[in-house]
């Protein structure tokens, strides 16, 4: 595996930046994740009556989502890195997100992707325009979503373009598809306890774009065909640090648009 000076300095500038955005989140965030799903008050919609399985993104783990993270010296760090990435809801003016019937469950969504976000919210609030609630959206850390998804209690929904870019059929319905990432393997950080580091991506655009600078440092034609971009399942991805804990881990890079985001709601804050 290649190691590349530049990969270094891409990784570097990426945990800096996720850092401080991460603050950002967790205190815009931590108060609403704490209240989501204990008052009565919480506002229900219809949404879908099934949701669509994916073969194409679906990962078996060797331990379910619900044993891992009721295992608090493996979850503890994984979270603590998913916590850097905004997943976003519509909320009502509590600040709780709205929850959705699916399938005869009742869950809240959280999506990746802003601009989805945005439609739902122009779509939830021209349906509840007569009803005496505000619907706003807001960010919340993914790996406390993801500890909600464990206990079933939300969804979290893909990009379109993520899921396309992955394989799926154009136009799929993003609603229970697994959440693709993607990631040049060969751009590995080794941290100073020996563990391997690599970025993966929540757009394909932004990892060929990062593999696309480290690969400026590369002379060697040879050396540059084992670059390539690989889609990983999120799921795969968290069940992949679980097994390997101490050797290899993952820095989560979100879409530059969700960032922009979270630098609209810091300056208008």
């Amino acid at each position: 595996r290649f190691h590349v000076t530049v990969a270094k300095i891409i990784l570097d500038i990426m945990k800096t930046q996720l850092k401080a955005q991460s603050f950002i989140l967790l205190a815009l965030a931590c108060h609403h994740v704490c209240q989501a799903f204990t008052s009565s008050s919480t506002v229900l919609r219809q949404k879908c009556s099934h949701v669509v399985a994916s073969t194409k993104l679906h990962s078996t783990p060797p331990a379910t989502p619900q044993e891992l993270i009721e295992t608090p010296s493996i979850w503890n760090p994984i979270k603590e890195s998913l916590n850097s990435v905004p997943a976003f809801a519509c909320t009502n003016s509590e600040g709780q997100p709205l929850q959705y019937n699916v399938g005869g469950a009742t869950l809240a969504f959280f999506y990746t992707d802003i601009e989805a976000a945005k439609t739902e919210l122009a779509k939830a609030s021209e349906e509840m325009s007569g009803e005496n609630t505000k619907l706003k959206l807001n960010p919340f850390p993914l790996g406390e979503v993801f500890a909600m998804g464990a206990q079933n209690m939300a969804l979290l929904i893909p990009s379109s373009d993520s899921l396309t870019a992955a394989g799926a059929p154009l136009g799929m319905n993003p609603v229970g598809q697994q959440v693709p990432l993607f990631g040049c393997l060969s751009m590995v950080e080794t941290l100073p306890d020996g563990t391997s580091d690599i970025p993966l991506f929540f757009s394909e655009k932004e990892a060929k774009e990062a593999m696309d600078m480290a690969l400026k440092s590369v002379e060697d034609e040879k050396m540059k065909d084992q670059f390539e971009v690989t889609v990983m399942p999120l799921a795969g991805a968290i069940q992949t640090q679980a097994k390997e804990l101490g050797k290899r881990t993952f820095t989560y890079v979100p879409e530059q648009s969700s960032l922009d985001y979270l630098r609209s709601l810091e300056k208008n804050n």
